[in-house]
């Protein structure tokens, strides 16, 4: 491993903390703690339809359904999102969750993977364990990291949000107007208009975030324009407004293609304009997909991906003149054994990451169980990692993650493969 990718690590603490929930209209959380069970919820609508179903039978569902389902579960939980159109990746993972088999009412599943981890912790207790070196997941509280705000524009079932319901998010320029006319983030609006228009206190709390950025993002030197933004829009009781970390200045460097010139608000124009990115694990290095989102020539350009590891029989490697593939066709069946590969995966990914160029995603059909279980393999063996903390930092990152039981009765024994023993509780809420 690199010495520069090595020396950006830095350790990590996973707390358990209160999560927020969709429930009723609140605004999503930019700290780490505050990712947690109720959000995962609330993204895949519920836990019982999407738990634990294969990507393939999912897919199966596709052009038998449509996005009425969720748009009718959401609206019905929020009274505020419409039925609507959602871009074809949304598309694909919205109505792929409609007509699921509930499976949670099963336990079948966790009793299996309970027997050993039982067994384990009533003979010998925990041995000690190397520190986890998953990178800091958490930004310095008022602010959010610009992968964090484009993950948040790319999540897989939050987009239906995104799409359907302008007030998902609230990006606010607050630099002059002739920088936003130059340049600005897709989507944001100027802190002039936003001040002027028809943006009523009564729907501030049903942005699930109100985000605002300058040119710099440093706090102690904050503008004018934001405290009046943020006083307008943080009233007395409610959360505060975050502030992107780094400003435009990071956020372009990292990511232009999402910055445009044009005025980029209405659900229309967002179906036009905007593209649904693969999620960020690692900056720069790492990115968590679907099998749209590899195929999609302007995505791969964009993000300047050099490796794919393609762990699906529904997607073709499409680009093998441009791009170095890893195919492994397995399907998400919970008796695949998916540990056999991890050690070639990994092999891969890091022959790959060696240069600090080289940048992969993995991808199955919707990037929930497969890719999902591979990544998160990965994060175990580089990071010293357990289960729960390379999930909960997974998660963190694409919330709709979802390994099937039998891929996450592998990971436990993979735990117990790198550590000599299981210290992952298959029963935390996490899993659930």
């Amino acid at each position: 491993m690199s010495a520069a990718r090595t020396s950006e690590r830095s350790t990590i603490s996973l707390p358990t903390s209160p999560q927020k929930t969709y429930k009723t209209p609140a605004r999503l959380g930019t700290d780490y703690e505050e990712e947690d069970k109720n959000l995962v919820k609330s993204l895949v609508l519920s836990s019982a339809t999407l738990k634990r179903q294969p990507d393939l039978n999912r897919k199966s569902h596709i052009s038998k359904s449509s996005s009425s389902t969720i748009s009718s579960i959401v609206s019905q939980s929020h009274g505020l999102i419409s039925r609507g159109r959602a871009n074809t990746d949304t598309q694909t993972v919205v109505t792929s969750t409609s007509g699921l088999k509930q499976q949670s009412a099963n336990a079948s599943g966790i009793d299996r993977i309970m027997g050993h981890y039982n067994q384990q912790h009533q003979q010998q207790p925990p041995p000690s364990k190397p520190k986890c070196t998953l990178p800091a997941s958490k930004c310095q509280s008022g602010y959010i990291t610009a992968s964090k705000l484009f993950n948040m524009m790319g999540y897989g079932l939050q987009n239906q949000y995104l799409f359907m319901h302008a007030h998902y998010l609230y990006i606010i320029d607050c630099r002059s107007r002739e920088e936003f006319d130059d340049d600005h983030i897709l989507t944001a609006i100027h802190w002039e208009d936003a001040l002027n228009g028809t943006v009523y206190i009564s729907l501030v709390e049903r942005f699930s975030e109100i985000v605002l950025y300058d040119e710099k993002g440093i706090a102690s030197n904050m503008s004018t324009e934001m405290r009046q933004i943020s006083n307008r829009f943080s009233p007395p009781g409610s959360r505060p407004c975050v502030i992107l970390a780094g400003g435009f200045e990071t956020f372009h460097t990292l990511y232009p293609f999402n910055c445009t010139q044009k005025n980029v608000r209405s659900t229309v124009d967002r179906e036009k304009f905007l593209t649904i990115y693969p999620s960020v694990v690692l900056d720069n290095q790492l990115y968590l997909g679907t099998g749209h989102q590899a195929t999609n020539w302007k995505v791969v350009r964009d993000l300047q991906l050099t490796h794919i590891i393609n762990i699906s029989i529904e997607h073709q490697c499409v680009f093998p003149d441009k791009i170095k593939y890893l195919h492994l066709e397995l399907e998400d069946k919970e008796d695949v054994l998916l540990k056999d590969r991890f050690d070639e995966t990994i092999r891969f990914m890091d022959t790959a990451l060696q240069n600090p160029s080289n940048r992969i995603l993995v991808h199955c059909n919707l990037g929930i169980s497969r890719s999902t279980t591979l990544i998160l393999a990965y994060l175990m063996k580089t990071y010293n990692a357990t289960l729960y903390e390379a999930f909960r930092y997974l998660r963190h990152r694409r919330p709709i993650i979802c390994p099937n039981w039998g891929f996450l009765r592998q990971l436990l024994d993979y735990e117990n493969h790198l550590f000599s023993y299981v210290y992952t509780d298959p029963k935390d809420p996490i899993f659930h």
